[in-house]
Formats: structure tokens, sequence, C-alpha cells
């Protein structure tokens, strides 16, 4: 190692800052609970073991550590359903993990919080909390810069070893993941607004794209420090042309040219991933999997841990929400593991073992 860089390392750790004194820890992804939507965004790092003195390879696959997250849909896709899902699996090992969900729209029970969750009413009680009115750009900000704060305060109780090391054998430790959910960001405003007149205008869009954007940027780093987690929905809404004979850009490489996304762009710029939900396969009781809902399309059109312009498939219950087992299976089937037909499907060459779909 050389002299420059052990000198200034020395130098730092007499520093009373503590932040002056950290160095970059390899990033942990946490699972969202469906193995295939994992894997589309994840890849292998490499390791070292102090003890055996060997190199070593492990998966690391799901959403990143203190990661912004956005997820756009046109309405009705599952976006909120995915949320609450994703965020209840990636806090479920953890016993002081929790889940703060911002919800302008207010669109969810409680019951139904708990059967996407698959938490009891104790463990909701425990690790949910929950706003649904006097939302606003600038107390979100606050909200989530005071789970920072109470994390960094107790981070001796709140940090694991993820039993994990990065390429010189140092053990990887992290706080334990929060997830925020903001739902949505198309309904979230700042605290001062005029009238309905003036709310509907280009200025004050303009004002609340522009405080949206300073807000996650003053963020950004607070979620990787205190291992935030943020799930950011989004609607993609239609674009309204001057001319309808002429079409305009596309907003962002992300939509279409007749597509726009509320807020403006920075969000996208600052999130780790930018998930699309299409649903574009309908799912009817009698037929098929024998269940209502739909086969929707997970798009990661933006990851820094995966390839861009990924695609996976999940299976929507309207019951229950996106289905594990299903998806998994789907994504058997689209990869050409799935053989047979009627009631005589099976995986690969196992026909010994057949069944039907429903």
């Amino acid at each position: 190692m050389s002299f420059f860089v052990n000198a200034f390392r020395d130098l730092v750790s007499k520093d009373k800052d503590f932040a002056n004194r950290k160095e970059a820890v390899p990033d942990i992804l946490y699972s969202t609970g469906f193995p295939n939507l994992d894997a589309t965004n994840g890849y292998i790092a490499d390791a070292f073991d102090p003890v055996t003195k060997q190199k070593y390879q492990y998966y690391n696959m799901g959403i990143c550590d203190g990661s912004i997250n956005l997820i756009i849909a046109r309405s009705g896709s599952g976006k909120s359903t995915f949320c609450v899902q994703a965020a209840a699996n990636i806090v479920r090992p953890f016993e002081n993990g929790s889940i703060f969900e911002e919800n302008i729209e207010g669109g969810m029970t409680t019951q139904r919080r708990m059967a996407l969750c698959r938490f009891s009413q104790e463990e909701v009680e425990k690790r949910i909390i929950v706003r649904n009115s006097g939302i606003t750009i600038e107390n979100f900000y606050k909200r989530v810069k005071a789970i920072h704060d109470l994390k960094i305060q107790h981070a001796e109780e709140l940090t694991y070893d993820t039993g994990l090391h990065d390429i010189y054998g140092n053990p990887i430790k992290k706080l334990i993941p929060t997830v925020v959910i903001l739902d949505s960001l198309a309904t979230i405003s700042p605290e001062k607004v005029g009238d309905e007149k003036e709310l509907s205008g280009q200025m004050t869009q303009t004002a609340a794209a522009k405080a949206v954007a300073a807000s996650l940027r003053a963020l950004v780093p607070a979620c990787k420090e205190a291992n935030i987690i943020i799930f950011i929905i989004n609607h993609i809404t239609q674009k309204v042309e001057i001319n309808p004979m002429m079409h305009s850009k596309a907003q962002t490489v992300y939509l279409k040219n007749d597509e726009t996304l509320p807020r403006g762009v920075t969000p996208i710029y600052l999130a780790n991933n930018v998930i699309r939900l299409d649903d574009a396969v309908k799912l009817k009781e009698g037929e098929g999997f024998g269940i209502a809902g739909t086969i929707t399309s997970f798009i990661l059109v933006k990851s820094r841990s995966a390839r861009a312009n990924s695609m996976t498939k999940l299976v929507f219950n309207q019951d229950i929400g996106f289905d594990p087992e299903l998806s998994m299976y789907q994504f058997l089937k689209d990869n050409g593991y799935v053989n047979g037909a009627g009631v005589g499907y099976y995986l690969g060459d196992h026909n010994e073992y057949k069944f039907s779909q429903k």
C-alpha cells in the first residue's frame, strides 16, 4: 500500500467528524420475495474469506441498501401492491426492520395491507407506520431525515453483520434496512400552494418539481448512510399534444412519445432503479392458472446493479397480490423449462411428475 494512502488514512482517523473517517462499504441487495425479479436485478459478487484465505463468490440480488427506487406504471397496474409486498419481505428477517408508508392517495385498508404483507395484526402494529393525510414535500423530507438521525443515533444497536466479506476480507456490516413508501409522487405538493386555479397552473407544477428534486437530492446521501430504502410510486400519464398530427420527443428514454411522468425527470436521474410495470395479459378464473388477475411485465428500464431494459414477469392475483410461486413458474415457462399440456405439464425432463396449471 502506498505511503500517501496510509498517511491519509492516519490523518482522517483523528478527525472528530465520523463521516470523514468512513470509507465505502460494498452494497448489499435485499430480496423482494420474488426470486425471478431479484435475479434479474442482481449480480455475482466477489469476496475473500480471511479465515480460510480463499476467494469466494455470492449472489447479490434484489434491491440495493440505501437506494431510491422509482416504480412507474399506468393506473391500476399493481404499483402500490408490489411496493407493500417487497417492503415487507425486505424487513421481515430483521427484528427492528420497519416500514413507513406515506400514502397520499389513501387507497389501501389495513386488512388488505395485512394480507399483502403476510403480517399478523401485532406485526403490522409493530413494524408499519402509515400516514395518509397532511403529507407535503417538505414534511416528507423531514420524516425521512428524522428516520436517518434516529438510526445513526442508535447505530450500535441497529448494525448487523451480513456474514459476507469484501474482496479484502473485511466483514460487511450494515444498519438494518428501513423502507419508506411514497404513494405517490404525482399527488405530493409543497406546503405553500395557492387555490385550485393556481394549483393546476404551469408555474405551480414547476415549483413542485423543483421542490421534489431538491428534497430527493438531499436525501440520497442520508438514505445510503442509514440504509433507508425508498420506493417512490409515479403514474405514467397521457401526454397532451398541442398538435395531434405531430408527436414531441419522449420525456425520457424510458417512456413512449405519448407518455409523461409528473414532477419532472430528476427523480429518474437520482433513482438506483426505475422499474416499469406493464400489465398486458389478463387472467380469468376459468382459464390458465384459475385466478382473476394479470401477468405483469417488470422492466428494469434503469438499474445500477444489472443490465438496463432487463425484463421478467410476475403473476398478479387479485386476492393475494403478486404470487411468488406462480411468478417463478411463469419464469420457468418463459425460459422453456415447462413441457407438456393440459393435465400433463412437467418440469424439464421429469415427466414422472405431472400436474395441471390450476
